[in-house]
């Protein structure tokens, strides 16, 4: 029986590189926005600190060695540089006080961000994918405050509570998944759904749309698929495309 233990300073820098991969695969995708929202991630074997792009740092430039490791409250125990004040804000409080929450993605990225700006919108269930995100989605139904302090992120962690995704009014998406494959496949699907139902709404005819029934039958064999290992092969296929590309993201 194989009883090897992974080094834990592998771990981390597993997790940095698949961090700077994932920044540019958004980058990519057209997910950034000038050199704020933040992508950050508990590496492996830690749940005190957690790996941030350092402000003034465009999400295409991202590589492994780029990144500020920072405690829970915001102090650089790793490189130099200095965080972004609303990423210490929202993401510290979410790391801390939500299990679910080792990596969380916050964009503003034009294909969701509309729904958190129409009062009472929900993703509807629009189409067989929507089922994704039935059962695992709250909603922040007012804005709160600009994030610069902890009291924020802790408000926000609260209406997250165990759920996975985060529809905050007048703000944005937020994810937050247990690995970086997983956090990936839900906001590219969220991305995808809610672009595609903002489109459908702007017809102004009638959604045509799963009963609640469908949704929660189809839900939970949705999500085996989507988060499960399809989300590990997604992941790796766009690694091997920024690779082709020959991106530097892994130095």
């Amino acid at each position: 029986m194989n009883t090897q233990v992974a080094d834990p300073a592998l771990l981390v820098r597993q997790a940095r590189i698949d961090l700077a991969a994932l920044h540019r695969i958004a980058a990519g995708l057209g997910w950034s926005e000038s050199v704020v929202n933040h992508m950050t991630f508990m590496p492996p074997g830690h749940d005190d600190r957690f790996l941030v792009i350092k402000y003034g740092t465009h999400w295409a430039e991202a590589t492994a060695s780029s990144f500020l490791m920072v405690d829970l409250e915001g102090k650089i125990l790793e490189g130099e540089g200095e965080a972004e004040m609303s990423a210490l804000a929202i993401h510290g409080p979410i790391h801390r006080l939500c299990p679910q929450a080792r990596c969380i993605l916050h964009t503003h990225q034009p294909n969701i961000t509309p729904l958190t700006a129409i009062k009472g919108a929900r993703i509807e269930m629009v189409h067989q994918d929507a089922a994704l995100f039935h059962g695992i989605t709250n909603y922040d139904a007012a804005y709160g405050d600009v994030p610069t302090g902890a009291s924020v992120g802790e408000a926000l962690a609260k209406e997250l509570g165990s759920a996975q995704v985060l529809m905050m009014a007048s703000h944005g998406p937020l994810i937050a998944s247990e690995t970086i494959p997983r956090a990936f496949a839900l906001l590219y699907y969220l991305d995808r759904i809610v672009g595609l139902q903002v489109r459908a709404m702007a017809t102004g005819l009638p959604l045509q749309c799963l009963t609640p029934a469908q949704a929660a039958k189809m839900a939970p064999l949705i999500q085996s698929i989507y988060l499960g290992r399809e989300a590990e092969l997604h992941f790796n296929a766009r690694k091997r495309l920024l690779d082709r590309a020959g991106e530097d993201y892994a130095r």
